[in-house]
């Protein structure tokens, strides 16, 4: 099995002002699973995700289930940029109420570098430019 290059990128140690894996989510995907698929919240993989999901902020909240609703509402697609991106600051703005896949992505990691290559993103340029 052979597997493919990552991208020669710098490492970095905050991924403050990248937000390349939040620009083709749409929403955050654990919590959009358990509000489409109700048998996922007894699922004991899905138990933080799914505290975290009754304990949202009512804005977050509004936005999840806008984006349920109509997934094209703000000029947002399914498949674009996470509806809790600030995209001026490139950050969430729930970041404490993140779900798990979005925590175990960690910054550098072989997902992240391939992520920023997709959005063709040098993170460290953005940053300090």
């Amino acid at each position: 099995m052979s597997f493919p290059e990552l991208p020669s990128l710098p490492l970095l140690d905050s991924c403050d002002g990248c937000s390349a894996c939040c620009l083709e989510i749409g929403a955050p995907p654990d919590y959009i699973a358990l509000l489409k698929n109700s048998p996922l919240a007894d699922d004991p993989s899905f138990a933080e995700d799914s505290a975290r999901l009754s304990q949202l902020p009512d804005e977050a909240a509004r936005r999840i289930t806008r984006y349920l609703s109509e997934p094209a509402a703000g000029g947002r697609t399914p498949d674009g940029p996470c509806v809790w991106l600030d995209a001026d600051r490139k950050r969430c703005e729930f970041y404490d109420w993140r779900p798990s896949s979005c925590r175990v992505l960690e910054t550098g990691s072989p997902g992240c570098r391939i992520y920023r290559r997709r959005q063709g993103v040098d993170a460290t340029a953005e940053r300090s430019g």
